[in-house]
């Protein structure tokens, strides 16, 4: 059984912290992109498409005998050119995130954190907020 409620946060501190990165890394990050063009600040993953790759990434690593399984969310940054066709030309030069499987036991190597991520595709292509702007609340 999981610690969720270890991880849970109320709707008062979750706005805190969007209020912390918004006056401070997102007005620094802002602050070198063109007027009236900020950077993403929201990502939004369809549920379904979500708990597939979950559950793909959890049976592959079952597969390889790792025992403390978990997701990594890496920030990255859409290139203005010469990326995948399947980005919507609106997100080009756009931060966004992306999800990859890890391991989490300590004793686990670099090198086998390496493996994951040549082994296991990576999860992206959500929407971005900005330029998509969808119903939100935060």
């Amino acid at each position: 059984m999981s610690n969720l409620n270890d991880h849970l946060l109320d709707a008062a501190k979750a706005q805190q912290l969007a209020k912390e990165y918004e006056d401070t890394t997102y007005a620094r990050i802002n602050s070198g992109r063109p007027a009236g063009k900020p950077d993403s600040r929201f990502y939004i993953h369809d549920l379904e498409v979500l708990q597939d790759y979950i559950n793909m990434i959890r049976d592959e690593m079952e597969k390889k005998g790792i025992r403390k399984k978990g997701i990594r969310i890496t920030l990255g940054k859409y290139p203005e050119s010469r990326f995948d066709p399947r980005l919507n030309p609106e997100y080009k030069g756009y931060q966004t995130i992306f999800f990859s499987a890890q391991n989490l036991d300590p004793a686990g190597t670099a090198n086998e954190a390496s493996n994951l991520s040549q082994d296991l595709p990576a999860l992206d292509f959500g929407s971005i907020a900005p330029p998509y702007t969808p119903q939100h609340n935060g």
